[in-house]
């Protein structure tokens, strides 16, 4: 009973020392809770931290310096409540910030500058038609806020670039490129988007095994954009943009040919490496390379008889709101992966590198159900339904690319779930990376106050 009590105080501790408060501002937000927000932001060139926190009719922004003390305070009245959504955001070289408000799809949008000193602000409207074309996703980068968009009916991207109260539109032109399938036969760029639509990779994030089954992935770096395609299981084709120049470099990733020829496979970038991974009933093939000169950094074939070596976890089989169940054999985990989208994802935290292998989708059981029938007889009906399914195995990794044998430390963002499931008076939360932890700011509704906490992954700090 002792060993029990001591173990749960172990766990509570190193949960309260997984998370920290770092600042707290009497805030109260008024009703019609449709119009509130809340956006935490940093500014990447000073590093300074803005809070920006609204309802129906004021804006408050909150200014910490880059020890995330709090440097000023600012309230604004909040613009037209039609647009109820808060895009995205910019600085300009004073550090004057600058809100995007719009509507739901985004076809009207209104920035609004704020400028800290005169704390005066000003409106410019836009009016986004979108003709022919489709969203895929907005995000900020080098202090910029841009929309990404696709061309229909044309091997395009439109780019939407706005700053320092302008707008900009740029084509991103793919139509020049060559594109083929598994079968080597030649498909375009808009096909290929149809089948395999683009997800958005937080690239310095956590993310989910679901973002790395996807075919398409899109990665905003520093000053470039990254746009990877696995529809074709014999090679990964990049495609890398440069957000000065707009020039488009195409890269190509050969992966490895296993002995069944019909395999399901993905890739994974993550900090100038392309992490490969290639699976079929027989086989499995881990290999990591080198993204500006393609050279083979590691190889790694596994046979359905064979003992995943550089596994840190055993095999999971989870179904939806269940828990997870050991697949014993690599043989039953490939049998089971076979059946759904294979991928991965990679993400660094403070001492080791952890990837995630395998697949999501769903997974089709029969049932047999009986039913009376119009002579009182049963009758025996087949009924097919899908669960949603997950296999998968984690591996980690030291800086050097090397295995290490370790239990993996619970990251930032199970703590932040736990502590989000644990507090019901978290409203309006809102996650960024900064540095190398992460802060949860949210709208204390009993305190009535703004908050901010440090989470970390794990418990060892030192990398």
């Amino acid at each position: 009973m002792k060993r029990i009590f001591l173990f749960f105080i172990l766990i509570q501790s190193q949960f309260l020392l997984s998370q920290t408060v770092l600042a707290t501002f009497p805030l109260e937000l008024k009703k019609s809770k449709e119009y509130r927000h809340i956006i935490n932001a940093e500014n990447t060139i000073t590093h300074n931290m803005f809070v920006f926190a609204s309802d129906k009719e004021t804006l408050t922004i909150l200014k910490y310096n880059s020890s995330l003390f709090l440097n000023s305070q600012y309230s604004f009245p909040r613009p037209d409540t039609s647009l109820t959504t808060i895009a995205g955001y910019s600085f300009n070289s004073d550090e004057n910030p600058a809100l995007y408000w719009s509507n739901a799809d985004l076809t009207k949008i209104t920035a609004v500058q704020y400028d800290l000193n005169s704390k005066t602000s000003y409106p410019i409207n836009y009016e986004q038609q979108f003709f022919n074309q489709t969203v895929i996703t907005q995000f900020q980068e080098n202090n910029t806020f841009y929309i990404l968009a696709q061309k229909q009916f044309e091997e395009k991207l439109i780019l939407y670039i706005f700053k320092d109260g302008k707008k900009e539109e740029k084509t991103l032109d793919f139509s020049s490129f060559k594109f083929k399938n598994s079968k080597n036969q030649a498909i375009n760029f808009t096909q290929i988007l149809e089948a395999c639509p683009i997800e958005k990779i937080e690239t310095n994030q956590f993310n989910p095994l679901f973002k790395g089954t996807q075919k398409t992935k899109f990665y905003v770096l520093k000053n470039r954009l990254l746009l990877t395609f696995d529809h074709n299981d014999n090679e990964t084709q990049a495609f890398d943009i440069d957000l000065s120049t707009l020039e488009i470099q195409e890269k190509n990733f050969p992966k490895t040919s296993t002995k069944n020829y019909v395999s399901l496979s993905n890739s994974y970038y993550h900090e100038s490496k392309i992490y490969q991974f290639k699976v079929n009933a027989e086989e499995l093939v881990f290999e990591i390379k080198d993204y500006n000169t393609a050279a083979i950094i590691k190889n790694i074939l596994v046979s359905k008889t064979d003992t995943i070596s550089f596994k840190s976890s055993p095999l999971w089989q989870q179904f939806e709101g269940q828990r997870p169940k050991e697949l014993k054999t690599t043989a039953k985990f490939l049998n089971q992966l076979v059946y759904l989208e294979a991928g991965l994802t990679v993400y660094k935290t403070s001492n080791s590198i952890l990837i995630t292998l395998g697949g999501t989708g769903n997974i089709q059981f029969a049932n047999f159900i009986n039913t009376l029938s119009d002579f009182n007889s049963f009758d025996n009906n087949l009924q097919y339904q899908n669960i949603p399914t997950t296999v998968y195995f984690e591996s980690i990794f030291d800086k050097k690319l090397d295995h290490i044998k370790k239990d993996q430390e619970p990251l930032a963002v199970d703590f932040i779930s736990r502590f989000e499931l644990e507090h019901s008076e978290v409203t309006l939360p809102s996650i960024i990376r900064y540095k190398n932890y992460y802060i949860l700011g949210y709208y204390d509704s009993s305190a009535k106050q703004y908050i901010m906490r440090k989470f970390i992954d794990g418990f060892d700090r030192s990398f």
